[in-house]
């Protein structure tokens, strides 16, 4: 199995760009391992913890202006653009023994009641996945990746990393766990997939701008879907149909969101429009993924066991 591993020619740092090189190209339904960075070189922390080439990387690895550290992109041969990646999340593993916090004046949802930066480093326990976040209080971690995306279309130019949009991105939605197939719109052939923005643990909307982050290793399957189409990420967890949405404007992605969500029902269930909106409303959660990266993302669940047997060949669950 392929290990893609963090150096400076092997990520990119803090933008997305459809010009872009990938570092690897794979197989449709290919699984592939990816380690991710998400460390500072001078980090308040014993040397033997900090991360392989993070010394590296901040000296050479290409800039943008956001903050994540991005392993890819990697091209899926076939796959064009217009069609779908499907992204199996098969398995996410703690690798570093902490994970930091930061909270900065004029960030977050408070920006004014911070009044000087705050590093918070918390050790975590790699054998029991225990942090302690706050003095006395510990939590077990809950790792996922906030930054899965493919390329962003050619005419978006050279983007930020820090707002999520159409092509993924800064999702921070802590549901992309394993188990999880994630579907993403392909912008450009190839796909050009990269993840990154390891969180060990982060609650829904990310207040203060940052989660307990930390690097992860991932396992992957990327597969190219050419029988699919569609404008925004979608996923299926093991329980959940998900739909996601990300604007400026926090009602207009809580909309969007729920409306893609009864065209799934009308679509692959065979619901009425009425008899849809009224199964969401009574059983449909609408949470907000995050609120502080630009674009607000709202992300609607909805239990998969009341609709089996109910299925019209959605082609998700293939």
């Amino acid at each position: 199995m392929i290990h893609l591993k963090p150096s400076p020619e092997t990520v990119h740092f803090g933008f997305f760009d459809a010009t872009l090189q990938p570092v690897l190209e794979v197989e449709s339904g290919e699984e592939l391992m990816i380690d991710t960075m998400s460390a500072h070189p001078y980090d308040p922390v014993p040397a033997e913890w900090l991360p392989k080439n993070v010394h590296e990387i901040y000296e050479l690895a290409p800039r943008g202006p956001g903050p994540h550290i991005l392993s890819g992109p990697i091209a899926v041969k076939g796959i064009k653009a217009g069609e779908v990646l499907q992204v199996d999340i098969l398995d996410i593993q703690l690798i570093q023994p902490y994970g930091y916090n930061i909270a900065t004046p004029l960030k977050g949802m408070f920006p004014l009641e911070t009044r000087e930066q705050k590093l918070s480093i918390m050790p975590i326990d790699l054998a029991t996945g225990v942090a302690e976040v706050v003095p006395g209080i510990r939590i077990k971690t809950r790792p996922y990746f906030g930054q899965l995306a493919v390329a962003p279309p050619r005419h978006w130019g050279r983007i930020d990393s820090r707002p999520p949009r159409a092509h993924g991105g800064n999702m921070d939605n802590k549901e992309l766990l394993p188990g999880t197939r994630l579907f993403l719109p392909v912008w450009i052939d190839g796909a050009l997939f990269s993840v990154g923005d390891g969180h060990a643990s982060q609650g829904d909307g990310e207040v203060n701008q940052t989660a307990l982050e930390t690097s992860l290793r991932g396992r992957f399957r990327l597969t190219r879907r050419a029988d699919m189409s569609l404008e925004l990420p979608f996923a299926i967890t093991p329980d959940h149909l998900m739909t996601m949405a990300f604007q400026e404007d926090l009602e207009d992605a809580a909309r969007i969101a729920m409306r893609i969500m009864i065209g799934i029902l009308e679509a692959h269930y065979g619901l009425s429009f009425d008899d849809a909106y009224r199964l969401c409303s009574i059983t449909a959660d609408m949470r907000i993924t995050q609120f502080v990266n630009g674009n607000r993302g709202v992300h609607v669940l909805l239990e998969r066991a009341p609709l089996a047997g109910l299925e019209r060949n959605p082609v998700f669950l293939k």
